[in-house]
């Protein structure tokens, strides 16, 4: 598809460059040149995508702008050829570099789709929509793919195998010996004590000092352990001989409780991973079931109507990672319509609950996450951008705010769809911040010259 979103245009009258192919060319890289810049900065994602959106768009938008530089760029008399600013030229590039991009980037096809479904259903985009329809499906269908991949729970896990390696030759050595039964038959006869008939034999072998028949239990105990002595030297005597060699026992003991150690972090990994998903469920019906804002630390019964479902779109945010299913949004629809104080037919306007957001105490958190996820509004972005930076925007009028978030401010909204937009937001915000933020680098040593 993003190989002719160009042709789709033409081919529908959306743009006209006169049959001229050196012109179509000049649009095409053009797009291959906005397609870099929005690798290079993907936090150009969503203007991208809100312009290209709009047919409505203000030609003085900062991304206009940027488009018809990076245009002049590779076509100077382009302004020659077009009457005015050549806004459905402008989108369709921008279409065609956000769909390029969004083919290898899973954060610019997120923020892309979450724009699209927020915004576009507001859009007057007429012979368009048979294109829109087309595009977006396609890079849903990638976005949805990866969450479901992150939240899948396997039916069974692969634990590696332990790594051990033994030693390949070990050699043991025996030497021979025997048991001297006239030493040992001496002993244990001193162990037995002295004998009726030869009271001297108590001196020389330094035996039993008692006799037999000694009912005080002292002659059993001299034996038991002069027996012992005898028979334990008369062994080890025989083992003396007894060697291992290469081998280093403790270290192969060390190596061993190494290979158990990581097998066992790598199966509990493994048993992690795979019930990571099924923990998000879990903790999302706790969550519904409870009706209590952990960043609130009070039940959303308690809060106005307008406070609760946009803080409920935070707290799942909090929960979950950045890529999630389409059905996450779905649960989060179901649970603000059965939350009590709602009425799922009453409808704000759009201007209404921006403004709400930007004020409610109970919110402060949001607006501080919005404000590190966004930046203050310039020219066309999410409606994250207005409420995470209030005193940047303090008077906003209605023609105002439909040049800056690409919807009327009298747009009417079921609080349930209110909640959904901010949590689509919130993760598109996020996706873009992970992927903008810097990579680490590994530091090298230097070898110094000799």
């Amino acid at each position: 598809m993003s190989d002719d979103v160009l042709l789709r245009f033409l081919g529908k009258g959306l743009i006209d460059v006169g049959g001229d192919d050196a012109k179509l060319g000049h649009l095409r890289q053009t797009a291959r040149d906005l397609s870099e810049i929005l690798k290079k900065t993907p936090a150009k994602a969503s203007p991208f995508a809100l312009v290209a959106f709009d047919p409505d768009v203000p030609s003085t938008d900062p991304t206009i702008a940027e488009v018809a530089d990076t245009l002049q760029k590779r076509w100077e008399t382009y302004v020659n050829t077009f009457d005015g600013t050549p806004v459905n030229v402008f989108r369709a590039m921008l279409l065609d570099a956000l769909i390029s991009v969004a083919g290898d980037n899973d954060t610019v096809a997120a923020a892309f789709v979450a724009s699209a479904r927020n915004v576009l259903p507001f859009m007057e985009v007429g012979g368009e929509q048979e294109i829109w329809a087309e595009v977006v499906g396609e890079v849903e269908m990638r976005v949805e793919a990866r969450a479901e991949e992150e939240w899948a729970t396997p039916e069974s896990i692969t634990v590696p195998e332990i790594k051990f390696n033994s030693p390949s030759e070990v050699e043991i050595r025996i030497s021979s010996q025997k048991v001297n039964r006239n030493s040992l038959g001496q002993k244990l006869r001193a162990a037995a004590g002295p004998s009726a008939h030869d009271q001297s034999q108590v001196i020389e072998t330094q035996g039993n000092p008692h006799w037999a028949q000694d009912t005080s239990g002292q002659w059993v105990h001299e034996f038991g352990t002069r027996a012992a002595d005898a028979i334990g030297e008369a062994i080890n005597r025989t083992t003396e001989g007894l060697s291992v060699e290469g081998v280093d026992l403790p270290g192969i003991i060390e190596d061993m409780i190494k290979a158990m150690s990581g097998h066992l972090t790598a199966t509990l990994q493994a048993v992690s991973g795979a019930t990571a998903g099924l923990q998000r469920r879990t903790n999302l019906l706790w969550w519904k079931e409870a009706l209590f804002s952990p960043s609130g630390r009070m039940s959303y019964r308690d809060m106005a109507p307008s406070d609760a479902v946009a803080l409920m779109a935070f707290d799942v945010h909090r929960q979950i990672p950045t890529f999630s299913p389409a059905s996450v949004a779905a649960f989060l629809r179901e649970a603000v319509i059965a939350l009590p104080t709602i009425d799922p037919e009453e409808k704000r306007p759009i201007r209404e609950l921006v403004e709400k957001a930007r004020n409610a105490i109970v919110l402060n958190d949001l607006r501080t996450e919005a404000g590190k996820l966004v930046s203050a509004p310039a020219g066309r972005g999410s409606i994250l951008a207005l409420i995470g930076h209030p005193d940047a925007t303090p008077q906003v009028d209605d023609r105002r705010f439909r040049d800056l978030v690409g919807v009327k401010a009298d747009t009417a909204l079921p609080l349930s769809e209110w909640s959904v937009w901010m949590f689509r937001e919130l993760q598109a915000a996020r996706a873009i911040t992970e992927a903008s933020a810097p990579k680490r680098r590994t530091s090298r040593k230097r070898t110094p010259r000799k």
